[in-house]
């Protein structure tokens, strides 16, 4: 039987949650040239990764504009092979990209998603169910074999604590067994909607996409100003030497669940010229609190914490800003 969404809302919350939404899909890369073919490309550095470490970084364009977030593994030695995780919305995308910046390097690149799933164990008591299913947690920064068949890593992309595994398809079924019989709580999407929402966490698609610089998205920890030359660094280094970004990403409330969609527009409350400041991205109401809560980008004077918005339309629906990170 399925848990209700307020009960789904409370694993996450305070226990333990294990979800699967498929946003995710994994890619090997391999090769002599592997390491240096993604330091050119990523906005971290990764020439010097170690055996069961991982890197968050995002791959950009030259103008500066994300064309995914990833997340690099390498769960053996480096150079024996590498995992990328990256988002499904734009996977046949990025699969043609990442080929076209294979000249004569020594690098193959291997789609696994029809043979491995990308799957999370959320919440505060996540490390506990793991280790009640003898899949002991690794460190924050680490990346670990508890068994064969799966890999196991902390993640903070989700807002919540807890931890992602990467795990062969036809281990799956006893896999998700184990866990929930060591008391996780199946969580469906929606309730994971409501959470990462509320919790300011971005997700590639509804909010990022190739047309948002990663400092507009609060993603400065995943850019380096300091490394190597990179697709998008010159845009990055100017942002930051000589002045700020002119849109951010901000989460947002409202009381009740007013009729929000993604994609409304955005205008300063008591404006009366109605001057478009910015979008919604993602809109979800979360019944625990009776409130809607929604991520959106909203131009520099209207992204202070406190600050009043309404959406465009017949019936304007007002929302409170805040800060993208609870504080």
């Amino acid at each position: 039987m399925t848990a209700s969404l307020e009960q789904q809302l409370a694993a996450l919350r305070t226990g333990a949650a294990f979800c699967s939404p498929d946003l995710r899909f994994p890619l090997r890369v391999t090769g002599g040239e592997a390491l240096p073919w993604l330091e050119r490309l990523c906005s971290l550095p990764v020439a010097d990764m170690e055996a069961g470490t991982h890197v968050d970084a995002v791959l950009m364009d030259g103008k500066g504009r994300m064309r995914a977030d990833l997340r690099i593994l390498a769960p053996g030695v480096p150079t024996d092979g590498l995992l990328l995780d990256l988002p499904r919305s734009h996977q046949a995308q990025l699969l043609k990209v990442l080929d076209m910046f294979i000249i004569q390097d020594d690098v193959q690149l291997e789609d696994l998603s029809a043979d491995m799933r990308v799957a999370s164990v959320l919440g505060p008591k996540a490390a506990e169910v793991l280790s009640a299913a003898r899949l002991h947690p690794p460190e924050p920064g680490k990346v670990i074999a508890p068994r064969e068949d799966v890999l196991l890593l902390a993640t903070g992309a989700k807002g919540m604590p807890g931890f992602d595994l990467v795990f062969e398809r036809n281990v799956g079924r006893e896999l998700v067994e184990d866990l929930l019989e060591s008391g996780a709580e199946r969580v469906e999407a929606e309730a994971l909607e409501v959470e990462r929402i509320a919790s300011g966490v971005p997700f590639f698609g509804p909010d990022l996409s190739q047309e948002v610089i990663p400092l507009e998205a609060g993603l400065d920890e995943h850019v380096s100003i300091t490394k190597g030359c990179y697709p998008g660094q010159e845009v990055v280094a100017r942002i930051l030497n000589l002045g700020q970004v002119s849109r951010k990403l901000v989460r947002l409330e409202a009381e009740g669940a007013p009729a929000l969609e993604a994609g409304a527009h955005l205008s300063p409350e008591g404006d009366a010229d109605g001057r478009i400041i910015g979008q919604l991205t993602s809109v979800s109401h979360d019944p625990t609190s009776g409130r809607t809560v929604a991520l959106g980008f909203v131009r520099r004077g209207s992204w202070s914490e406190g600050d009043r918005v309404v959406t465009d339309g017949d019936t304007p629906v007002a929302l409170t800003v805040h800060d993208l990170r609870p504080a």
